[in-house]
């Protein structure tokens, strides 16, 4: 579903507004815009680290459409973010998806 181009560093895949970066180390998948997010409800805040090592709270959680049969449940917003993450380890545990990993793609 995501590779990279030959001519460029940044992964592609399919995506309606923001790139989804695959991370293996997140504890929730994450969207920065609420464009892209579907069944949203209010959350008790959640602390959240950012890269740059500030913290801040998701409130919000929802739905994500990625494309074809790609839904993402339980998806918590967070405005702060510079991408999106999709949170392997939730995924395999809220689905039925297979994910392969090679030095070049990543399958689902």
């Amino acid at each position: 579903m995501l590779n990279k181009g030959e001519n460029n560093e940044k992964m592609t895949g399919i995506y309606k507004f923001a790139p989804w970066i695959i991370n293996t180390r997140a504890s929730n998948h994450m969207t920065r815009s609420m464009k892209e997010m579907h069944d949203v409800h209010d959350i008790l805040p959640c602390p959240v680290g950012l890269p740059n090592g500030k913290q801040t709270n998701a409130t919000k959680e929802g739905t994500v459409c990625l494309g074809g049969q790609l839904k993402l449940a339980n998806v918590l917003f967070v405005p702060n973010l510079n991408c999106n993450l999709l949170f392997v380890s939730q995924l395999l545990d809220e689905s039925n998806y297979v994910i392969q990993f090679t030095n070049k793609l990543c399958v689902l």
